[in-house]
């Protein structure tokens, strides 16, 4: 079993229909996280450490194309922190964007427009966390040139130049679902404001895991490269990404539907 299975299997789910590649879908994931470690005492003995796996937020995609062919998603993205690895969250982070990209092998991006957010979750924890945003930001690619606009100045802030096409978290789940996704060279925007040159997706060999006691057999890809931690993109049979697994961090498939 690939090693990216270690810590995340329980929460991966059966999923035994297809779903139909030329109506929008919506698609929804649970955010777990491995933060900290575990020590227990058993017949005296200090044994451990066991790694300690908890729910941090949660990732919705849902997809659209219009009357002219254009393909456009919307992204609800929240995520929950915590001061020290064994507290309770004490912050909860939101990113929402609508996204256009390019019905290509990689969903290659073309415009979005983001909010990002952040608000304390009470009881403040041992440090204060001050309410950040929500922060509006519009970007586009184009001749080689990442622009990220604040929306608020309407001028652009940010210029970042790439080389290999742009693709994001985002809009890859969707191309793996559809089955277009294809071993490419490219530059990822990390939550749309990162850029991650470079990176190579790459087939990894097939491989079976028991998913809610079925034997499931599943294929995937890796993204991997200079500045990134390798992210598992794995799918069944019937196209569904299943899960998104990285060193610390995993993305499993709770919703799968057209609309």
């Amino acid at each position: 079993m690939h090693t990216s299975f270690d810590l995340y299997p329980s929460y991966l789910r059966c999923f035994n229909k297809d779903l139909a590649a030329n109506r929008p879908l919506r698609l929804r994931y649970d955010l777990h996280a491995m933060r900290n470690y575990e020590y227990r005492n058993e017949g005296g003995k200090r044994v451990g450490p066991f790694p300690q796996v908890r729910h941090e937020g949660t990732l919705e995609i849902q997809s659209t194309t219009n009357s002219s062919g254009k393909n456009s998603m919307t992204v609800k993205h929240s995520r929950e922190w915590s001061t020290w690895t064994g507290q309770a969250p004490a912050s909860k982070q939101d990113i929402t964007a609508k996204i256009d990209y390019a019905d290509d092998a990689i969903g290659t991006l073309q415009h979005w427009q983001m909010s990002y957010a952040s608000t304390p979750i009470l009881p403040v924890k041992s440090y204060l966390y001050d309410k950040l945003g929500p922060m509006q930001k519009h970007g586009r690619v184009k001749d080689g040139t990442i622009e990220l606009t604040a929306a608020s100045k309407g001028i652009s802030n940010m210029k970042l130049t790439t080389v290999c096409p742009v693709t994001s978290l985002y809009t890859l789940i969707e191309r793996f679902q559809r089955s277009k996704a294809q071993p490419s060279t490219v530059d990822y925007l990390d939550d749309l404001t990162m850029l991650r040159p470079g990176l190579e997706i790459t087939p990894l060999p097939d491989d079976t895991i028991e998913i809610e006691g079925i034997q499931t057999n599943v294929h995937g890809y890796a993204l991997l490269g200079p500045a990134i931690l390798p992210l598992f993109f794995w799918m069944d049979t019937h196209s569904n990404v299943l899960a998104v697994i990285g060193r610390n961090v995993a993305y499993t498939l709770t919703e799968a539907q057209n609309v």
